[in-house]
């Protein structure tokens, strides 16, 4: 171990970039900032999850959240605890190496009801410090990013601002959203509470599970910045519906990713591993060397012309025959 740490530390500080773009509202980024001299990855999960709940107009469901407006916003910092070990488990790893150190947590969610539909947006940033993303093999340093496509798939309870929230599932998200509205969530969790959609977690990146071996590779000289690219095409929509009396109510939860890794330094993908290599030499690069050997010919070229030119002592002269 102390041979790969000597190889690792030297190197300078690559970061990598995962992103999950956000040109729309309900998209979710993911930004993972690798260096190789710390051995840690700085890991931020921003997932933005809308929730929406239809019912008919002047319905009574109607008449409660028609004109609902409320927000939360809490933040902490953890350094154990269930939360921690939680977004750990998440980090589903063959060589189960990926260690969490500590994680900051900040929730912001809004609720606005009108005549037939009640939204939700929920924001949840969670940026944690891991261990054991590097690793040496025969020589070469490699960043393993096969945990990258996380999912917290149950409750992650965690103490924000002295109570319990759970910041993960799409039902504790209405709950909290609802906590004042006893007859409207009353309803709520009678109609969805045992749906695919009021427990599906919002903590989810499984969009990006594809190898980066596989997205679209790009390196910027300029920059010394390789990136990998893969776009999701459409949306990701989980709904339910509830019929009663002959009204029609629909819950969904809507996401919409797009994957980016950017890696400062050249690197090449193997599977799900980025591969520290040399870059490889640009044109940029060839025409710098030519432009340099063309200089060198021409000063030899000038200094060979006018030392021709240059008088010859007359003691040199050759002797007549």
């Amino acid at each position: 171990m102390k041979n790969s740490t000597k190889r690792i530390v030297p190197l300078t500080a690559l970061a990598v970039l995962l992103l999950s773009l956000a040109p729309m509202v309900n998209a979710s980024t993911l930004t993972v900032d690798l260096n190789p001299q710390t051995q840690t990855a700085k890991v931020n999960s921003v997932s933005v999850t809308k929730i929406v709940f239809t019912y008919p107009a002047n319905s009574t469901i109607s008449n409660f959240l028609e004109n609902v407006s409320s927000s939360v916003k809490l933040n902490s910092s953890y350094t154990g605890g269930t939360g921690v070990q939680e977004l750990q488990g998440s980090f589903d790893n063959e060589d189960n190496h990926i260690s969490v150190q500590n994680m900051t947590v900040a929730l912001d969610y809004s609720a606005k009801g009108n005549s037939t539909t009640l939204v939700i947006n929920k924001l949840t940033n969670v940026t944690s410090w891991v261990t054991g993303v590097f690793k040496v093999v025969n020589g070469t340093v490699q960043a393993d990013l096969g945990w990258r496509a996380f999912v917290v798939r149950g409750a992650m309870n965690l103490d924000m601002h002295d109570h319990m929230v759970d910041i993960n599932m799409v039902g504790s998200t209405v709950q909290d959203s609802l906590s004042t509205h006893a007859f409207a969530l009353g309803f709520l969790l009678s109609a969805f509470g045992g749906s695919s959609v009021w427990n599906s977690p919002t903590l989810n990146f499984t969009a990006l599970n594809t190898p980066l071996s596989t997205w679209t590779k790009n390196y910027d000289a300029a920059t010394n910045t390789t990136t990998f690219e893969k776009a999701i095409s459409g949306q990701s929509t989980f709904s339910a519906s509830f019929d009663e009396n002959g009204q029609h109510y629909t819950l969904s939860e809507v996401s919409d990713p797009t994957g980016v890794v950017a890696v400062h330094g050249y690197a090449n993908a193997q599977g799900n591993s980025l591969v520290i290599a040399p870059a490889p030499a640009t044109s940029a690069d060839v025409f710098a060397a030519g432009a340099s050997i063309a200089v060198v010919a021409a000063a030899a070229v000038g200094y060979l012309y006018f030392r021709s030119r240059k008088p010859k002592p007359s003691g040199s002269a050759p002797l007549p025959i």
